[in-house]
C-alpha cells in the first residue's frame, strides 16, 4: 500500500510545503531524464535512413520500451517496496541518462534496441519516484501534486522535442543528441540531494518469509480483475485502445507531415524544418495539456466519463480523417487538434479507470491490469504503425481505421456504463 496510506493524519502547511517542494524536484529530475525519450519520437523517423534503420525497425524501436515495461512495472514496485526510495530512484535517473548517451552512437539498430530497451526500466522506476513523492502530500492535496509532477514531465518532453529539433535542423543529429544529454546531467545532482521522508524512504513492505517474498499478482488474477464486469472490460479495452492510437500518431506525425507538404526530411516550412515543425507541435500539445489537464477532467465530472469518452471519439476520427484529406496547413492543424483529443482522451480514461477500481473487488489490482493493458496498446502503437505503413502514403488508412476502433469500443464502453447505472 501507499506509504501515506499507513500515517493519513491531517497534514500542517509546512508539510504540505514540504511536499510541493519534492515533488517539484522530483518532477524536474524526471523532465530532464525524459527529453532524450521524447525527442527520439520527432527525429528517430527522420534520421533513420542515415543509421542504417528502416521504418519497420524504427516501430520496434519506438516500442521496445513500452514492451519492457511490461515487466518492469512489477520489478521496480517490488525493489521500491522492499529497498525504500532514494537509491532506486537515482539509479533511475543514471540508467535513463545513459540510454539517451547511447542515442548518440552511430552502431545501428542492435545498440538503439538496447538504449531503447534501457529506458523502459528506467522509466518504470522514475515513475515509481514520481508516485512516492506525490504519496508525501495530505489526501487533500494529492491530485494538485499530480498535476505539478506531470506537468514538469510534459514540459521536459516539450523542451527536448522543440529546442531538440531546432538544433537537428540547424546543426544535425550529433549536436541534438549531445546537447540533449548535457542538459539532462543535470538530473543526477537534483536526484543524488533529495531528502526523501522516512515514510518513503524506510522499506514498506520487507518480506517475513521466503514464501511472501515470492508472492506476486498472478497474469490471471490481473486479467480476472481487468475483465470482472463489462463495464471494466470495455474500459480496459478503451484504454488499450486509446495509447495505441496515441502511439501510432505521435510516433508518425514527423513522417506524415513531410509527405503532406511533399517535403524531405530537410526542407524547411514556414522557417521551420520539418523536425522543429513536429517538434513544435507536439511542444505545444504538452504545454496546452498543462491548461487544459484541469478543465477537461472537470467537464468530464460533470457531464461524466463515459460521455465524455463517447464524444472525444467521434471528434478524434473527424481530426483525423480531416488531416488525412485537407490541405497541407489545414492538415497540420488538425494533427494538433488531434494531439489535443490524445491528451484530452489519457486524462478522461485515467478518471474513469479510478472510478471503476473503486467499483472493483481489489482496487490496486485493477489499477496494475489497467497500467500494464495501456502500456501494451503504447507499445504496439508505433510497432503497428511502422509495420502497416511502410509506405507514408498508407498512413491516413492506418489512421482513420485506428480511430474508427478506437471510437466503437468507447461508444460501447459508453452503452455498458449507462445500462449499469440504470435500477435492475
Amino acid at each position: 500500500m501507499p506509504p501515506s496510506t499507513r500515517t493519513d493524519h491531517p497534514t500542517p502547511v509546512m508539510q504540505t510545503r514540504s511536499a510541493t517542494r519534492l515533488v517539484a524536484t522530483i518532477g524536474a529530475a524526471i523532465g530532464l531524464c525524459i527529453m532524450g525519450d521524447s525527442l527520439m519520437y520527432s527525429i528517430l523517423p527522420l534520421q533513420a535512413p542515415h543509421l542504417g534503420i528502416s521504418l519497420p525497425l524504427v516501430g520496434i524501436l519506438l516500442s521496445a520500451n513500452r514492451l519492457v515495461r511490461l515487466l518492469s512495472n512489477k520489478w521496480a514496485g517490488g525493489i521500491f517496496e522492499r529497498y525504500g526510495t532514494k537509491w532506486p530512484f537515482f539509479a533511475s535517473v543514471l540508467v535513463g541518462l545513459l540510454s539517451t548517451a547511447f542515442y548518440g552512437i552511430p552502431a545501428g539498430f542492435i545498440v538503439f534496441l538496447l538504449a531503447r530497451m534501457s529506458w523502459g526500466v528506467a522509466w518504470s522506476g522514475l515513475r515509481q519516484g514520481g508516485y512516492a513523492a506525490v504519496w508525501t502530500g495530505s489526501a487533500a492535496t494529492r491530485g494538485r501534486l499530480t498535476g505539478l509532477l506531470w506537468g514538469l514531465v510534459r514540459l521536459g518532453s516539450a523542451i527536448g522535442v522543440f529546442a531538440g529539433g531546432l538544433l537537428y535542423d540547424r546543426a544535425g543529429y550529433g549536436a541534438a543528441i549531445t546537447a540533449v544529454v548535457a542538459v539532462g546531467l543535470l538530473a543526477i545532482p537534483t536526484a543524488y540531494l533529495v531528502r526523501w521522508p522516512a515514510s518513503v524512504e524506510e522499506p514498506n513492505h520487507p518480506p517475513t518469509s521466503v514464501e511472501e517474498d515470492n508472492a506476486q499478482v498472478s497474469w490471471r488474477q490481473l486479467a480476472a480483475a481487468a475483465f470482472r464486469s463489462p463495464v471494466h472490460r470495455w474500459l480496459t479495452l478503451g484504454s488499450f485502445f486509446v495509447y495505441l492510437l496515441s502511439g501510432v500518431v505521435v510516433s508518425t506525425t514527423s513522417v506524415f507531415l513531410a509527405a503532406r507538404f511533399d517535403a524531405g526530411s530537410g526542407a524547411f516550412i514556414f522557417g521551420l524544418g520539418i523536425a522543429a515543425l513536429t517538434g513544435m507541435i507536439h511542444a505545444a500539445r504538452w504545454l496546452a495539456d498543462l491548461a487544459l489537464g484541469p478543465l477537461v477532467g472537470w467537464l468530464s465530472d460533470y457531464v461524466g466519463q463515459a460521455n465524455t469518452l463517447a464524444t472525444l471519439g467521434v471528434l478524434m476520427v473527424a481530426a483525423l480523417a480531416a488531416a488525412s484529406s485537407l490541405p497541407p496547413v489545414a492538415a497540420t492543424l488538425c494533427i494538433f487538434a488531434a494531439l489535443l483529443i490524445d491528451g484530452a482522451l489519457h486524462i478522461v480514461v485515467s478518471a474513469a479507470a479510478s472510478g471503476a477500481a473503486l467499483r472493483s473487488d481489489r482496487p490496486h489490482v485493477f489499477v496494475a491490469a489497467f497500467a500494464t493493458v495501456s502500456d501494451a496498446g503504447s507499445a504496439l502503437g508505433p510497432l503497428a504503425a511502422f509495420t502497416l505503413a511502410a509506405s507514408v502514403q498508407r498512413l491516413p488508412a492506418v489512421y482513420i481505421t485506428a480511430s474508427c476502433v478506437l471510437m466503437l469500443v468507447l461508444w460501447q464502453y459508453w452503452r455498458t456504463e449507462r445500462s449499469a447505472a440504470v435500477p435492475k
